[in-house]
């Protein structure tokens, strides 16, 4: 609404004008203004206008401000997420590392283990089926 007041009495002063004296007759019925009248109401437009401009500076500044804001914090949010990440995996790559000498320290070398129960069990069932041939010749 001031915005369309100043435009419509901008429109209105932007025509030519005279000064009227006193006793004299003009050729419309109306309302006439004294140029002190006149600048009164210039200035208070222009004052509103200013006002206005002012209250959408102040806005958009405001606006400004909380997005910058809000992108810091999006910003470090994502700075302490990579953290985060990082931290993990630098465990879980530890964690791998603990269990692949678990798994190097599990895997011994058991051939001569294996030899030895083979060559136990050998020898076991040589006895045996010797007693046994022996026990069958025998009877």
């Amino acid at each position: 609404m001031v915005i369309s007041l100043l435009i419509i009495s901008k429109l209105a002063f932007a025509q030519d004008f005279q000064n009227v004296e006193q006793g004299q007759i003009v050729p419309f019925s109306g309302t006439i203004l004294t140029p002190d009248a006149i600048a009164k109401i210039i200035t208070t437009e222009d004052a509103k206008l200013q006002t206005c401009q002012e209250d959408w500076k102040h806005q958009i500044n405001t606006l400004t401000i909380n997005k910058d804001v809000e992108i810091q914090k999006l910003k470090h949010d994502l700075e302490t997420t990579e953290q985060t990440k990082d931290r993990m995996i630098a465990e879980k790559d530890k964690e791998i590392e603990r269990t692949y000498e678990l798994i190097k320290k599990q895997n011994k070398n058991l051939t001569p283990l294996w030899l030895g129960i083979g060559f136990t069990a050998g020898l076991l069932t040589s006895f045996s089926s010797f007693y046994v041939y022996e026990g069958i010749t025998n009877d």
